[in-house]
């Protein structure tokens, strides 16, 4: 009975069974380095006091902005308009914004319901002459 058991026990572990492998597609990562010029506008977030808000847009507007990393620092623009309270500071912000919707392979579409929504929002004349 043993040597039955042990030979029926032995069939079934020596039989081979196949599984076809699916192949499963690769998913291509992009990676993507911090743009030096987003890098440097994300400081303008440590300003204290609106002079130094606007001295630090004023440097930003001096140096050029890589084509690629234009709608990054757009939005940050946009987030930091829809925070800031001096009026001087989302003048200079809509002036960027301005300045930056007309970089070549930029698509200022992408912006356009922000752009509606600061008008609505707006009190400022200046910061609408600015925008509009």
């Amino acid at each position: 009975m043993a040597a039955h058991l042990k030979k029926r026990v032995y069939e079934e572990f020596t039989k081979v069974v196949q599984q076809q492998q699916e192949e499963i597609a690769t998913k291509k990562l992009q990676l993507t380095k911090p743009s030096k010029s987003a890098a440097l506008h994300v400081d303008r977030c440590k300003a204290p006091s609106p002079a130094d808000a606007l001295q630090y847009l004023l440097q930003f507007a001096r140096k050029p902005v890589e084509a690629e990393s234009v709608e990054v620092v757009v939005r940050i623009l946009l987030e930091h308009c829809y925070k800031e309270n001096d009026p001087s500071v989302r003048l200079k912000i809509a002036s960027l914004l301005g300045l930056l919707s007309k970089t070549a392979g930029f698509s200022p579409d992408c912006i356009m319901d922000d752009a509606i929504n600061i008008l609505q929002n707006e009190k400022s004349h200046q910061v609408l002459a600015q925008l509009s």
